[in-house]
């Protein structure tokens, strides 16, 4: 398969448009937003060259993730 280099974030569907509004004002509009049964909305992002994915991640708002957790374990007691 091959692959079409869009990138893909995830958020909450109720952080959706927070999260569409975010990464617009900062010159990455999503290109479409795909709704996943688990109640996620991920947004779809056009390719973007190498030198602009440093500037892509940084305009992901990163507090509205779905994919933020917490680790814990031995090496934190």
């Amino acid at each position: 398969m091959e692959e079409s280099g869009e990138s893909f974030f995830s958020v909450a569907a109720g952080h959706e448009a927070a999260a569409v509004a975010f990464a617009t004002e900062r010159g990455f509009p999503p290109v479409r937003v795909e709704k996943e049964e688990n109640g996620l909305s991920v947004l779809v992002f056009a390719s973007v060259p190498d030198a602009e994915m440093y500037r892509l991640a940084n305009a992901l708002p990163v507090h509205l993730s779905a994919k933020i957790g917490f680790i814990g374990g031995p090496m934190f007691e």
